[in-house]
């Protein structure tokens, strides 16, 4: 078939016309389809009947998880997107063929953000050497995802785990297949049945006080058949950290509420990755207000007198019951044998005192048993101790321990504390 001869004059319109309607399409001629390897974290669910396994991760975004403007670059704070990835379970192998959800929270149920909402992870596929390279791709939008969480101002001036909790467990959905729930928080709520702000840190009838008061207040997230982990108790960005037995407090309580939550599983944990707080630039703040702070007992310093006694929480020092100093306890008695050198001591007197529960020859011999332990500790750092002397609950700090027949923990913790009463020349 002969082929058919353009004019000059047809040849330039038609290149013309399609100049056009590759402009108006928004393409060049030369243009590459753009890559939108992140679109997979958007893909709607084709899970109408509940069946596929659910992967539930929420990240903690409160004041309390976020460095102050006071905070140095240098100084560590929690990275909770290095912490999730590196949690059991949430690789990307693990992750195919799941639903995933991802929210920020932090004071109420209500501003948990989906930012990810049950969003099929199909399975990679291709050679082993592709797979590799599309789970990569998928682990980066992730992780980016996380930051942008991480990195969102706070929306409200408190902080509530349990509501999280509660939101996890609407966004898992009845149905079969493994719900599985995994949290980056340090776990100071400070509203609702597990507000701790006038928590003592110390002694399990605290713990299950709170359980109790929570369960009457119907707080509790119903997580039954759920396996849920929490990680990086503890690990807060501003104020006093918590001692070792303050931690392992904190990581008891929010084992206990999960376990009253029905919960087939809990697994809660302090570690946590960490990084540079680096340049601060949010506010932290929520229509001029604050969050409430969640403050851990720490030393006290009062004189009268010739005397200064500086006053040592037990829950700084030791676990529950125990006269055995912790490992965070040394910076501590660093700091009191440097404040009593500073002093300039004529005598040094350590006093032990415990809370009114158990019998008395009970609280005598751990209260002997605890100041005789920061005798050695002062000891070990040149500071001479001449007397030693346990009270039980004798000489009560906080008083009542009881209010209409119901203990009052913070109260007890205030007791439980050990005293360095240091005399000095006039």
């Amino acid at each position: 078939m002969p082929l058919t001869r353009i004019s000059p004059r047809r040849f330039v319109a038609l290149a013309l016309t399609l100049t056009a309607v590759m402009a108006s399409s928004g393409c060049g001629a030369f243009d590459m389809p753009t890559a939108r390897p992140c679109t997979w974290l958007t893909s709607a669910s084709d899970d109408a009947g509940g069946t596929r396994r659910r992967t539930v991760v929420l990240v903690d975004r409160s004041s309390s998880t976020r460095p102050d403007k006071a905070a140095a670059p240098t100084a560590r704070v929690p990275d909770w997107p290095a912490t999730l990835l590196a949690a059991p379970g949430l690789a990307l192998p693990e992750l195919e063929g799941q639903l995933l959800s991802v929210a920020g929270f932090d004071g109420t149920r209500a501003t948990v953000d989906w930012q990810v909402d049950r969003v099929p992870v199909t399975p990679a596929k291709g050679n082993e050497t592709l797979k590799q390279d599309r789970r990569d791709a998928r682990r980066g939008c992730l992780e980016k995802r996380l930051r942008q969480l991480s990195a969102t101002e706070p929306s409200t001036d408190r902080t509530d785990v349990l509501g999280a909790l509660a939101a996890a467990a609407e966004q898992l959905a009845p149905g079969g297949g493994r719900r599985r729930i995994v949290v980056a928080t340090d776990g100071l709520a400070n509203t609702g049945c597990a507000d701790l702000r006038s928590a003592g840190f110390d002694g399990v009838p605290e713990i299950e006080a709170i359980v109790r008061r929570c369960r009457t207040a119907g707080e509790l997230p119903d997580l039954k058949g759920a396996e849920v982990s929490l990680v990086g108790i503890g690990r807060t960005a501003r104020g006093r950290a918590p001692s070792s037995p303050q931690t392992a407090w904190l990581t008891s309580l929010w084992t206990r509420l999960c376990e009253a939550s029905g919960a087939a599983r809990c697994k809660v944990a302090a570690t946590a990755r960490s990084h540079a707080a680096g340049k601060h630039t949010g506010s932290g703040k929520k229509a001029g207000k604050t969050e409430p702070e969640v403050a851990f007992p720490a030393v006290s310093e009062r004189p009268a007198g010739r005397v200064t006694t500086l006053t040592l929480p037990g829950s700084v020092l030791f676990a529950t019951d125990s006269a055995e100093l912790s490992a965070t306890a040394r910076g501590t008695l660093d700091d009191v044998a440097r404040r009593v050198g500073e002093l300039h001591p004529l005598s040094v007197a350590v006093f032990g005192h415990t809370d009114s529960r158990g019998s008395e020859q009970h609280g005598r011999q751990l209260s002997l048993a605890r100041a005789k332990a920061v005798r050695s500790a002062l000891v070990q750092r040149q500071i001479a101790v001449a007397t030693v002397r346990g009270y039980s609950d004798d000489r009560p700090s906080c008083t009542p321990e009881y209010r209409d027949g119901a203990p009052d923990y913070a109260a007890m913790a205030c007791n439980r504390r050990v005293e360095v009463a240091v005399t000095v020349r006039r």
